[in-house]
Order: structure tokens, then C-alpha cells, then sequence
């Protein structure tokens, strides 16, 4: 199916292309492979020696997507449903007492990255049974609320499949989709101790193979004009289920999450693997682009390779008007969920903020975030996507003096404003500007009108620490 072109019949120019590799050597990227796809054909294709294209490339977390087509699959069969508790097919692993939290976790909100689990880490002496080990950790949220990167979850998915299809991962996928697509004929996934294949992160695959699978994905399930797959599911999988910008800077990342699949600026998609493997999707211009690296060693890379591939191959010409005042909270200003909310006093189950409860009122385009810490009740006005101004209700923060926390009655001046990023999710930004700079983003996520949970996220020198967490309510 697979075919080849030149760039300027696929409509992107060799100049262009020159410049992006430029780009990526200038700014010091360890490539291994970069393949761009137009229609079903390659129009260019490179690889770093000692690499070439039959040589299969651990993938890392683009092992996550397949697991995610694999659930797919389980689904279209009619063997599990999405909205399943996921307790309910490890009964032989959980722990005495299951956490109340941990009951309500289902496939769908694993698939979301919205689990009710911290980041999980297994790399430590004696995790033999890694599923065991996720099923004994203590949640600290209400799944199905906000984004959290949970890659242990993705594990256990991988760990579903085999257990309901009775194969392994790869061979299920291979049966079901991957011999169709070809190029996998070489392909391994390694495994955790136990043996369970290792499927948030471990899949061997070339870049060829790589590429048929984005294109099989893009294609929404048909593969030369046989459906492997539902197109109800890819259409799910490949949108935004969950936002999962929750610190207000838009980075290449933070364009929203679908079921194990990123979404990216151009209403794309791609799938992440730690280091530089990427495919991603650009449906609207019908382009693939694939690339495989090791650059764990610069935290600014994935950055660096998202900005060369849509300001230099594939710009959108969209106009952008400039600010003259200080950026808002990003967001809708309504949302009817916020009538059931509004006014509502939340107590809060313990957490590192010290916050007791919270309150949420909303009157017209303002609101107000009332909250009791251990300072005390507090309040704080914002605007619905404006600025309102006014003092951080924080006491204790230093002014003349640095690193002074004395509890005089001086407080910090901030902005803070607001919006619905979904329609049960809340976004606060404070923007702290005085003599001293710093900012906080709350973002509030709603199951329904009497579970909710709460992150913060600070970006300050030596204050507000008391605002950086997660906290949660759950209301009876």
C-alpha cells in the first residue's frame, strides 16, 4: 500500500526539508530515523548510520497507542467494555482491602491517562508481579477527573489484554491488525519479570512499520479498503477525551490527551516515546511524519522537533492577533455545570495543601475561590477570561527581606482569572505581580456535581508552596 513520491509532488519542498534537518542538527538532536508520509507514499526517508530500515528501534511509550488499538479490538469483539471496572479482571491480584478509590477506576478513564493513581514508579528491588504492585498503591483522587500521566496504567492494560485474549500482546495485535499492515514480521515487545509483556513502554519495531501503523490509524481502522477496526473507537481514541494542560503554557503536549494517543496543534494527533519516537498525524494535510532518537539527555528536545515540524514543514498560516494587556485564563466564561456548583462547600479529604474545604461562587463574568488552609479562611476574587486584581490572600511571604516569612498583614498583589477548559473543568490562573513574580494555575475537575479533584501546580522562587498538590473531595 505504501508507495514513494518525491517532496515536491507530495507539496512540501526539498528547501524545506533541508532547513528542518538543519534545524534539529543546529540544535544538537541525536536522530536515528525521520520518514515523511503524504497519501500512502514516503517522500523522504533518512536514517543515521548505524541505524537503517530494516533495523527494529525500541519505541518506548509509543508503545502505549498499541496497547490502546489492542483494547479497541477487545472491545469490537464484545469481551470487555470500556466503562468496566478495572478491579474487576485482576481478582487474583488486588490487595485484602480495596481502596474505595480504586473501585471506580474503569478501562476508559486508563485509557485517558485520568486514573485515580500518582505516578507509579516499578524499577525498585523486589517488584517481581508489576501488577500485583499497581493494584497495592494507594490512590489519591477520584479516577475519571484530571489528567495525570499515569504509565503503570498503561502497563496494566497491556496486562488486560493478554489476560482476556489469552495471547500476547503482540500476538493478539499481530492477529488482529499488525500481519494486515506488514512490516511487524520482526517486531518484539520485551517483558516485565513475570513475564507479562511490557506494554506501556517496550515494543521493537522499525520505522517503516512505524509509519503503516499511523497510517492504519489515520485511516481510521480500513486498511486497503478492509476495516480492522471500528471507526466509532479510533474517532474516540484519536480526539481529546481529556485536556491536560494544567499549568497554562501550551506546550507541544499539552493540546489535549485521547485514549493513548496525544493530540497535537493542526487538530493532529501523535503517538510519544521517551528519547524522540514519534509519529504524528496530521489528518487535515494528510501527513505522516516518523521519527526515531535518543534524546533523554535534553529535556528541551521534544520541544525543539514539535516546533520544526509545524513551523518549517507544515506552517498554518493562521493569523494571530497581539495583547495588549496581561494573558487571561484560557477557556470558556460559561458553563452550565457551574449552577450546580456554585456556592457549594466542598470538605476536603487530607492533603499536603491543608486545605479543609472550598467554595466555588459565580456571579455574572466574576467568581470567587473561597478555601480554609492552615492560615485560616481565605478568599480570592477572579474574572471568568479576564483579570481581576487584587491581593493573594497568602500571609507570611517575604518583602524586603528574602527568605523572611513573617505573618504581618502584607500580602503579594495578583491577577487572577478563570475559564471552563471542559465543560466540568475549571481552570483558575494567578499571575503573582509584585516585587516578587510567580504564578499558580487550580485546576478544578468535576466527575459530577459532588466529586471533584484538584490540582495545583506553583511556579514560584520561595513562596507559594503552600498551593502545589492534589486534593480531592467526594461529597456522600
Amino acid at each position: 500500500m505504501i508507495g514513494y513520491t518525491t517532496p515536491e509532488k507530495a507539496g512540501i519542498s526539498a528547501s524545506s526539508i533541508e532547513r528542518f534537518l538543519k534545524e534539529l542538527k543546529r540544535r544538537g538532536l541525536n536522530m536515528h530515523s525521520v520518514l515523511m508520509l503524504r497519501g500512502n507514499d514516503i517522500f523522504f526517508e533518512k536514517y543515521w548510520a548505524p541505524f537503517h530500515k530494516d533495523m527494529p528501534h525500541r519505541m518506548y511509550s509509543v508503545t502505549k497507542s498499541f496497547v490502546s488499538i489492542a483494547i479497541g479490538c477487545l472491545s469490537d469483539e464484545g469481551k470487555i467494555d470500556l466503562d468496566d471496572p478495572i478491579i474487576s479482571y485482576f481478582p487474583d491480584k488486588l490487595p485484602e482491602n480495596v481502596p474505595e478509590l480504586l473501585k471506580t477506576q474503569t478501562i476508559r478513564h486508563m485509557l485517558m491517562m485520568s486514573t485515580s493513581m500518582y505516578a507509579i514508579n516499578w524499577f525498585k528491588e523486589g517488584v517481581y508481579d508489576r501488577t500485583k504492585f499497581y493494584f497495592e498503591q494507594t490512590p489519591n483522587r477520584p479516577a475519571g477527573t484530571l489528567f495525570d500521566y499515569d504509565s503503570t496504567g498503561s502497563y496494566i492494560l497491556g496486562a488486560l489484554v493478554e489476560r482476556v485474549s489469552g495471547m500476547s500482546l503482540l500476538d493478539y495485535l499481530k492477529k488482529k491488525i499488525l500481519n494486515r499492515l506488514g512490516g511487524f514480521e520482526n517486531a518484539h515487545i520485551l517483558k516485565s519479570p513475570d513475564g507479562v509483556s511490557w506494554g506501556d513502554s517496550a515494543l521493537l519495531c522499525t520505522p517503516r512499520a512505524l509509519m503503516n501503523f499511523a497510517r492504519f490509524v489515520m485511516n481510521k481502522g480500513v486498511w486497503e479498503d478492509e476495516r480492522l477496526l471500528s471507526k466509532e473507537y479510533l474517532d474516540a481514541a484519536t480526539s481529546c477525551q481529556t485536556t491536560n494542560d494544567l499549568e497554562c503554557k501550551r506546550a507541544h503536549n499539552h493540546f489535549g490527551y485521547g485514549y493513548q494517543i496525544w493530540m497535537n496543534e493542526q487538530n493532529g494527533f501523535s503517538f510519544f516515546g521517551m528519547g524522540g519516537q514519534y509519529a504524528v498525524c496530521i489528518p487535515k494535510k494528510d501527513f505522516i511524519f516518523v521519527c526515531t532518537g535518543d534524546n533523554q539527555y535534553n529535556e528541551y528536545a521534544s520541544e525543539i522537533l514539535f516546533r520544526a515540524i509545524f513551523d518549517i514543514l507544515i506552517p498554518d498560516k493562521k493569523d494571530v492577533s497581539i495583547d495588549s494587556e496581561l494573558p487571561s485564563a484560557m477557556g470558556s466564561k460559561h458553563s452550565e455545570f457551574a449552577r450546580s456548583i456554585s456556592g457549594k462547600i466542598f470538605p476536603c479529604e487530607e492533603n499536603e495543601m491543608k486545605i479543609k474545604w472550598f467554595r466555588l461562587d459565580f456571579a455574572g463574568d466574576e467568581g470567587v475561590f473561597a478555601y480554609e488552609n492552615a492560615q485560616g479562611k481565605k478568599t480570592l476574587p477572579f474574572g471568568m477570561a479576564k483579570n481581576v486584581f487584587s491581593q493573594f490572600p497568602q500571609l507570611g511571604y517575604s518583602d524586603e527581606y528574602g527568605n523572611v516569612h513573617d505573618e504581618t498583614g502584607f500580602k503579594y498583589r495578583c491577577a487572577a482569572s478563570a475559564g471552563w477548559i471542559e465543560e466540568k473543568k475549571l481552570q483558575i490562573r494567578i499571575q503573582i505581580i509584585d516585587r516578587y513574580f510567580g504564578s499558580l494555575v487550580i485546576t478544578f475537575g468535576f466527575r459530577n456535581e459532588n466529586t471533584v479533584s484538584v490540582r495545583m501546580i506553583k511556579n514560584a522562587e520561595d513562596f507559594l508552596n503552600e498551593y502545589n498538590g492534589w486534593m480531592y473531595s467526594q461529597i456522600k
